[in-house]
């Protein structure tokens, strides 16, 4: 959901036939995108970033307690650039908020808890700017992203063979745990055993890979099966979750792994 909200920031086209669109309610205008209110605060004299972001969590709060939940609140300060010297910094008093899927005319303005977190935003920022976006679905990259983590769990398996821990780390979020052995081994541990010629493998070899796409997230799935140094073969299941970070790249966090019965 963040992801195609980032995407349809960058790319927002509307054409005219669409503009002369109406509808009863923002959902009927918008049924197959998405709907994001984006409003610009600027802080008052006595108001703070963190008073605002508290009014923004009472706000979401509002919502989660009246069964609400399909709705996610982005908040954040506004960047400038310094024409000058290049240099980025946050504005001093210019303050976001991105209100994906909002629960359009599902408040009680009367309601005192509506009251309170409005008068928590009043306390701390005035709104300047309010625009609510039909953003299209982004482009589906599901295809591309699930030949590539296929692509990266075979290269897994090639640097597990090879006992290439270096490239084998490559892949690897620094966070990265596996469970389901003894205990859970974290990123150091396998590539202590990865670099080890007495515990690598003679040979890998990978199966059955299935992958599904989430947002920024994918999970493969598939039979990872190794030939230790005694010649005996042992089958496992694994299941890795792959996060795709900033720059693009996709790093494992962590993996399951557990045996499969003979």
């Amino acid at each position: 959901m963040l992801k195609e909200f980032i995407i349809g920031m960058g790319a927002l086209a509307i054409a005219g036939s669409a503009m002369a669109q109406t509808a009863a309610t923002p959902e009927a205008l918008c049924p197959d995108g998405e709907i994001v209110t984006v409003r610009f605060n600027e802080l008052t004299p006595g108001g703070t970033y963190d008073g605002f972001k508290a009014a923004a969590a009472a706000n979401q709060k509002y919502y989660r307690d009246r069964g609400i939940n399909g709705n996610v609140q982005l908040v954040g300060r506004v960047m400038v650039r310094d024409p000058a010297t290049g240099t980025w910094s946050f504005s001093p008093k210019d303050v976001s908020t991105a209100h994906v899927n909002p629960p359009m005319g599902r408040g009680n303005p009367n309601d005192p808890d509506w009251k309170a977190f409005v008068a928590q935003y009043d306390s701390n920022s005035k709104m300047s700017a309010q625009r609510s976006v039909c953003y299209a679905p982004s482009i589906d990259e599901t295809a591309t992203i699930t030949a590539e983590i296929k692509k990266f769990e075979q290269v897994w398996a090639d640097k597990a063979a090879a006992g290439d821990a270096a490239g084998l780390g490559a892949l690897l979020d620094d966070s990265y745990v596996s469970y389901g052995k003894a205990k859970p081994e974290t990123k150091a541990d396998l590539l202590a055993s990865t670099a080890d010629p007495k515990k690598r493998p003679a040979s890998v070899k990978i199966s059955d890979v299935t992958v599904k796409v989430d947002g920024s997230f994918a999970f493969a799935q598939g039979v990872w099966s190794e030939v230790g140094r005694d010649g005996k073969t042992k089958n496992l299941f694994f299941l890795d979750i792959w996060k795709q970070g900033r720059d693009g790249t996709w790093k494992a966090l962590m993996s399951q792994v557990s045996d499969i019965p003979k």
